[in-house]
């Protein structure tokens, strides 16, 4: 970031309302059909409706909105508890956190397969906050946070600014699965939300956004371009809501996929509020999305607002030369069991941070080892004769490769701790993939090497030498055991099951 100095005796007083114009309001007569199957507004290719429905923040007839400066609403200096309360009052709040994070990862296929400060870093500070101060009144069943965040301004993918009062998911289950699908070309995301939500331990689920800015900003030097502005969904009725649908391919989607988002339309009831000045150790807390088992997901009209509408906007107290916004977002799942006061089971006690990646543990080093000793037979078999069976080597390289790096998924992402398994399950689903494939690969060893087991007496360069022979009998055995047992275990699991439904 360019440094920008600020002479602290010109900064603005520490409680500042704006009285400002927003963009992307729609008109107030403008008449809408919220129910779930009614046809949705849809954005043009350049983000834009028909001013004849919608203000632009330049008209004439733009109404002037005052926006109030919600630090006065918070402790000064900020404290968690003071965050928290107004998250529970409110759906947003600021909350103090110096994060450790180095490297705002944007590429998502990147950290998935490869993590990245995000996933190791991040998302276990978020999760953490989530469960001791956000929600600690509820059973947090999980937090999902994404191995990369969304980041805007200079040098990201994002140069521009999301202004224009929106909110990203909708209202409905429905609405949040429908913009899920628009970026998912295999479907799965989706169902996988509404299978976990159909669960009987969840009885709600939200989306929480950590938005943050990330240039250098200082209490000497704070964010003083684009601040985001946020409305309290207390007071947006949903008559006012806008159900609209952007065209995903715009946004990076799957094409002829839409979206599923909403406006907002003007009303003098609305409460807007900003957080000025920010610095890189605070982060802007907002519930995006929220719905719950009991809720009327029937009637889509009937819905109540609990998402915060917000938008980015010119601060005209910014000064002339003030560099561009640098900012990030988080969206975190959150999916969310009873309230501890209504279950008659002992209170979970606070969360702790998990235990970060690095350093191993002396087991973790040794199953590395283990793993990593698929190499010796490469270098059992590459140097001596097999024409008997020509493809032993494929097959050992195959074999050994699959299975190293299996191991160093495993190793990277701590799988074998409890719960990294759901904390990574992009890896622990890779990692799962790469050991069905090593059973494959066995299954493809053992119809190799047992018919030609007669060499293991009787080795000779003219058939099959010891090395390579040994390095395929090793393997095929191990997978003929774990098959066997997994017959085993499922002859087992059916003959105890019909025996119950017997009883």
């Amino acid at each position: 970031m360019t440094n920008f100095d600020v002479d602290e005796e010109n900064l603005p007083p520490s409680s500042l309302d704006l009285e400002v114009k927003l963009p992307g309001l729609f008109r107030p007569e403008l008449s809408v059909d919220n129910r779930q199957d009614a046809e949705k507004i849809a954005f043009s290719s350049d983000f834009s409706y028909s001013n004849k429905i919608r203000y632009v923040a330049e008209d004439d007839d733009a109404p002037t909105l005052k926006i109030r400066d919600a630090r006065t609403h918070q402790d000064s200096p900020l404290t968690e508890d003071g965050a928290a309360s107004l998250f529970h009052k409110k759906g947003f709040c600021l909350f103090p956190h110096q994060t450790k994070v180095k490297r705002w990862n944007e590429d998502y296929l990147k950290g998935m397969i490869f993590g990245s400060d995000i996933s190791k870093i991040y998302a276990l500070e978020l999760e953490s906050i989530i469960r001791n101060y956000l929600l600690p009144e509820y059973h947090v069943i999980s937090v999902d946070c994404p191995p990369a965040v969304l980041r805007r301004g200079p040098s990201s993918k994002n140069e521009f600014y999301g202004t224009g009062v929106h909110q990203d998911y909708g209202l409905t289950l429905e609405d949040y699965k429908s913009t899920l699908a628009a970026y998912d070309p295999t479907g799965q995301v989706a169902k996988q939300v509404q299978k976990k939500f159909d669960t009987d331990e969840v009885y709600g689920m939200m989306v929480i956004n950590f938005w943050r800015p990330i240039g250098g900003y200082t209490k000497a030097n704070p964010l003083r371009s684009k601040p985001l502005a946020v409305c309290d969904p207390a007071f947006v009725n949903t008559n006012d809501t806008v159900h609209t649908a952007l065209d995903a391919k715009v946004v990076g989607g799957i094409k002829g996929k839409q979206t599923d988002q909403m406006a907002l339309k003007y009303s003098s009831q609305q409460h807007w509020y900003y957080y000025p000045n920010m610095t890189d150790d605070e982060v802007l807390v907002f519930k995006q999305f929220e719905v719950w088992k009991d809720d009327p997901m029937s009637k889509r009209e009937t819905m109540p607002v609990r998402g915060v509408f917000h938008t980015a906007f010119e601060d005209p107290t910014t000064p002339e030369g003030c560099p561009p916004r640098k900012s990030t977002e988080c969206r975190v799942q959150v999916f969310v069991g009873k309230r501890k006061d209504e279950d008659s089971s002992p209170s979970e006690e606070k969360c702790d941070l998990p235990a970060p990646l690095w350093p191993k543990s002396g087991s973790e080093w040794g199953w590395l080892a283990c793993d990593m000793g698929s190499i010796g037979m490469i270098f059992a078999a590459a140097w001596s004769e097999c024409p008997a069976i020509p493809e032993y080597l494929n097959f050992i390289i195959s074999f050994a490769v699959v299975g190293m790096l299996g191991g160093l998924i495993k190793f990277q992402y701590s799988l074998r701790r409890e719960g990294n398994d759901k904390r990574y399950p992009c890896a622990h689903s890779f990692s799962s993939i790469l050991g069905l494939t090593q059973l494959a690969l066995g299954i493809w060893g053992m119809a190799l090497v047992f018919p030609n087991v007669a060499y293991l007496s009787n080795p000779s360069p003219e058939t099959c030498e010891t090395g390579p022979i040994i390095a395929m009998f090793i393997p095929s055995i191990i997978i003929a055991v774990v098959l066997v047992g997994l017959v085993g275990y499922g002859i087992y699991s059916f003959v105890v099951k019909k025996r119950s439904e017997c009883e």
